[in-house]
């Protein structure tokens, strides 16, 4: 396939938003690859936050204090071992949103998806060729839900294998996993876990497996953990379009299908809408919005080639060229590869209300798409660039420039890019992570905080709105309200108050 180069260029908001460090993972290697690999920074259904190491730990982040604990690590478990190389990993958590309700079968339930060097079980789904690792979903079951680190419920069983699935190639494995935080115990989406899977790897998918819709290779799927009418009989299918369809060449379990190599989702707590980060090969990143039944087309059509004339693929809502343009400084690294978080609602950041966050994750440039105003019809027109400081006095960087400057504080070499991540499901915050100097970081405002209550019983502040019961333990308002927003201050012994961190 012939490069396809854009003259278009993606420009400068102008904008710098404010990080502040939350904490640093500890190092889990030695030399100028120390620093953890962090994959997925994201909390429990109480607002917990936990983030994992690519190379098998998984920790207990105190916001408030910066105190990391280790909560689990796969590692421990020699049944189950983590083959971690550049992609393949332990790839992403989430806990079920049942984690805290004692009657509910969720209780304690947690799930983990990883490559593991195992490969006597047989797997569920495989294809020809093998990398010699196979993608591991499972389910943990905590004794004591809200513990700092993990005690199994049943210590002879601490894990339950949930999906297992031979990686022909080395590389396009699962990513993220996570539950839709948009919905609530009653609704048919409650409780259903979203997985990523990569279309399995090589270059220009060998196997076909994007446009092979009976496998789970270059898709989302949707599966409910709990449930128990798989082939495997240890998860369950919900009413998936491919599910329902009536034909035997398409998967149950699949959401949507047609992806190369889809490592990051997030959803909108506004409109429910959720969209997809999908790695183009060579040409084209392109941000997909989810849905049912969907097919983007790969690899039987690429956006960067026009029109595909094949009504069943969907274009994608925003996307870039290899080739397009950024404002200076002038990119230091070729790689390119698009990741994603969830729409910004509730962060009382100027400038990033309805913004879905987009960044190339090698070179670490960060982009807004405000999915409030765009038409979400595919190209860069709704794209900008933001820029960083870290702390209030610091000066206007990248994000691979903060990343060196902790690292040239250790006294390790530069590094050449950032593997930027940013949270998922953590409705009012948003986190930076990355592969490089193994610190989590938060995007604050940039104002001065400040609170009042006005004569209507609505509370006009900025900065992080925090509530308590007696002055002396505070909690953020998990999400946080839009400035102006109405709030019940009804309740006796309720107090507010906004700080910056």
């Amino acid at each position: 396939m012939a490069a396809v180069v854009s003259a278009q260029s993606i420009p400068d908001s102008g904008l710098t938003f404010e990080l502040v460090e939350v904490a640093t993972v500890p190092d889990s290697a030695s030399g100028n690859s120390a620093p953890p690999r962090i994959s997925v920074v994201t909390q429990d259904p109480m607002g917990e936050l936990f983030a994992n190491d690519q190379r098998g730990p998984l920790y207990h982040i105190d916001e408030s204090s910066g105190v990391v604990t280790e909560f689990l690590d796969l590692r421990d478990y020699p049944t189950i071992p983590v083959t971690s190389t550049f992609e393949a990993g332990f790839q992403a958590f989430a806990f079920h949103p049942d984690f805290y309700e004692s009657e509910a079968d969720g209780y304690g339930c947690f799930y983990t998806i990883h490559s593991c060097s195992n490969t006597t079980p047989t797997p569920d789904f495989d294809t020809s060729g093998s990398a010699g690792f196979h993608t591991l979903l499972l389910e943990w079951k905590a004794a004591g839900p809200g513990a700092t680190t993990f005690t199994p419920a049943n210590p002879s069983t601490p894990f339950r294998e949930v999906m297992r699935l031979d990686q022909p190639y080395g590389n396009h494995n699962a990513g993220l996993i996570a539950f839709n935080p948009t919905v609530t115990p009653g609704d048919s989406d409650y409780g259903m876990l979203r997985i990523s899977i990569g279309d399995g790897g090589s270059g220009n998918d060998p196997q076909n497996n994007g446009q092979t819709l009976s496998n789970p290779f270059g898709a989302i799927l949707r599966i409910d953990p709990l449930g128990n009418d798989s082939a495997n009989g240890a998860y369950g299918i919900p009413a998936n379009a491919f599910a329902t369809d009536m034909s035997a060449g398409t998967l149950a379990e699949n959401y949507c299908v047609g992806l190369r190599n889809p490592q990051r989702f997030g959803w909108d707590l506004v409109t429910g809408e959720a969209f997809i980060a999908d790695i183009g090969q060579n040409l084209f990143e392109e941000i997909n919005q989810m849905a049912d039944g969907s097919n983007f087309g790969w690899k039987g059509w690429n956006p960067g080639d026009g029109d595909s004339g094949n009504v069943a693929f969907v274009d994608p809502v925003a996307g870039y060229f290899h080739g397009t343009g950024f404002a200076s400084p002038a990119i230091t690294t070729g790689s390119k590869a698009v990741t994603c978080g969830e729409v910004s609602r509730g962060a009382c950041i100027t400038g990033l209300e309805g913004v879905l966050m987009v960044a190339d994750f090698p070179n670490g440039r960060v982009f807004r798409l405000n999915v409030d105003t765009d038409p979400l019809d595919g190209g860069i027109d709704g794209l900008d660039e933001i820029r960083f400081k870290d702390g209030p006095s610091g000066s206007r960087s990248t994000f691979l420039d903060l990343i060196n400057s902790v690292r040239d504080s250790r006294g390790l070499s530069d590094a050449s890019r950032t593997d930027i991540r940013f949270s998922v499901n953590t409705p009012g915050r948003i986190f930076l992570s990355n592969k490089q100097d193994g610190v989590i970081r938060r995007m604050v405002p940039n104002e001065e905080p400040a609170i009042d209550l006005a004569a209507d019983g609505t509370l006009e502040f900025n900065g992080i709105l925090q509530v308590s019961d007696d002055l002396l333990d505070w909690q953020d308002v998990i999400p946080q309200p839009e400035q102006g927003e109405a709030a019940d201050v009804s309740a006796p012994r309720r107090f507010y108050r906004s700080v910056r961190r």
